[in-house]
């Protein structure tokens, strides 16, 4: 739903649209990069050279501390170990976690108040929700430390990528899903300017065959040395490129949100010139991997979280198996997630980077394999920017969005307790923000979801083409 500072901001000229994304930016630097966060990019710096007995002794360090906090301060956790007779000490390291249980997004939704630290008031903690892309989207609370580790973590794949974020950092083009420039909008500039930290940012819900020449020449212009956005976005100004014969050479691009297909890394790199570097940091803040100059895999980063690969059944899979991502994190005490259940799945690999750091290797996370939205005025909508609007309901328990024509979208809703018609309404109007008005929007209230033969589920599915 709009917020009063929203309807101003998109009555605002261009220009003080451009002053108020940079004002804005200047709060955010304070949550993200004051306190600890010099200490974690430190350590971080250091870390990432560590063996692997290094790594397992910091990560139980961390464990330990964590698991003490969550007894003295989480009642779920003092609840749990209760009853199973367990003591903080017996759970001195990763092999021990197989003593709790896994923690499940149901738990979280129906234990919420008791997952959070008594140290922290719901009303003034940070709170953070998922995309919601299998479909429902989940609210967590972070402290400030896990804050500031998490853009400690962000800051490390942009240095591997030999780029720099912040102030002084590199021109950063960032093409995600803010909406940063108003919908009804006709005619460039598709894009406003954070000028504390050098960055362009463009809006994904203005990305149609006609206007991508703007885009293209505004990027020219620009001159960034780095691309950051979700690969579905980052292909299309690419294949747009690659149709045109031309090329628009950057430093690196960097991708992460959703699945990144090889034929849009080739693409992407040919028509950018340089490697696409992709990351999976999840919404939970139990696990963050990064891909380096050697590009043989994605690092897990095993000082931001402890991560199991797991069998249907809960237990360990083999190196080189897909398994479920159950990961830990070792730094959030605001609501500590200890064996969170992700809804991601990939394989550890036997090999170690040539780049020589110790931290692991995983295949790539297949997580989502939605199509894209192709709209009558030729815009095409990546399913990370149609996240958005379902992140605040978190009454809904199953959701999927289907693309029946240029004209109508059937979004299909399993509800959970206290949904409502209010919310209805609320996600009606925000994917119209999105999609724009002449899109009809068709709630279907259903018991259950459809999956395919092998249990696969896809959250959006388009039967109209791309068209690119």
């Amino acid at each position: 739903m709009e917020t009063p500072y929203k309807k101003l901001y998109d009555r605002l000229p261009a220009t003080l649209q451009n002053l108020a994304v940079t004002a804005f930016s200047v709060l955010l630097d304070r949550q993200r990069y004051g306190g600890r966060f010099r200490e974690f990019q430190a350590l971080l710096e250091k870390s990432q050279w560590y063996d692997e007995r290094q790594l397992e002794a910091y990560q139980n360090k961390q464990l330990q501390r964590i698991v003490a906090y969550a007894y003295q301060h989480v009642p779920y956790y003092r609840q749990v170990m209760d009853e199973r007779g367990l003591k903080v000490a017996d759970i001195a390291t990763s092999a021990d976690l197989h003593k709790l249980p896994v923690l499940t997004k149901d738990i979280i939704r129906t234990r919420f108040a008791d997952l959070l630290s008594d140290e922290f008031d719901l009303k003034t903690v940070a709170r953070g929700n998922t995309s919601g892309t299998t479909g429902s989207p989940l609210e967590v609370c972070y402290d400030e430390d896990m804050i500031r580790i998490n853009y400690a973590m962000l800051d490390r794949q942009y240095r591997w990528a030999d780029t720099r974020l912040g102030r002084s950092g590199d021109k950063v083009a960032v093409i995600r899903g803010n909406v940063i420039v108003p919908l009804n909008q006709s005619k460039p500039p598709y894009w406003r300017y954070n000028y504390l930290h050098r960055q362009m940012l463009l809006s994904s819900f203005h990305l149609s065959q006609d206007n991508l020449p703007a885009y293209v020449a505004e990027l020219r212009k620009f001159n960034p040395r780095v691309l950051d956005g979700y690969p579905s976005t980052l292909y299309v100004l690419a294949k747009y490129l690659k149709n045109k014969g031309e090329t628009l050479p950057l430093h690196a691009v960097l991708s992460s949100s959703e699945t990144l297909y090889d034929f849009q890394r080739e693409t992407i790199e040919e028509s950018f010139a340089c490697k696409v570097f992709d990351y999976f940091g999840a919404a939970e803040r139990v696990l963050f991997a990064t891909e380096c100059d050697q590009h043989m895999g994605h690092h897990v980063c095993a000082e931001y979280g402890i991560t199991e690969l797991l069998d249907r059944d809960l237990k360990p899979v083999a190196t080189g198996e897909t398994g479920t991502l159950v990961a830990t994190s070792l730094h959030n005490i605001a609501m500590p997630l200890i064996r969170y259940v992700t809804n991601d799945m990939s394989a550890l690999k036997a090999e170690k980077c040539s780049c020589g750091r110790g931290l692991p290797l995983m295949e790539d996370v297949a997580t989502k394999a939605e199509d894209s939205l192709t709209l009558k005025d030729g815009r095409i909508i990546s399913p990370s920017v149609l996240t958005h609007p379902f992140k605040p309901l978190t009454t809904i328990e199953e959701s999927q969005i289907i693309q029946e024509s240029l004209d109508l979208v059937v979004v299909k809703l399993v509800p959970g307790k206290g949904f409502s018609e209010e919310h209805t309404d609320a996600l009606v109007h925000g994917l119209q923000d999105r999609l724009g008005a002449g899109i009809e929007i068709r709630i279907e209230i259903v018991d259950e979801l459809e999956r395919s033969a092998s249990g696969k589920f896809k959250w959006v599915i388009s039967r109209v083409a791309l068209g690119i």
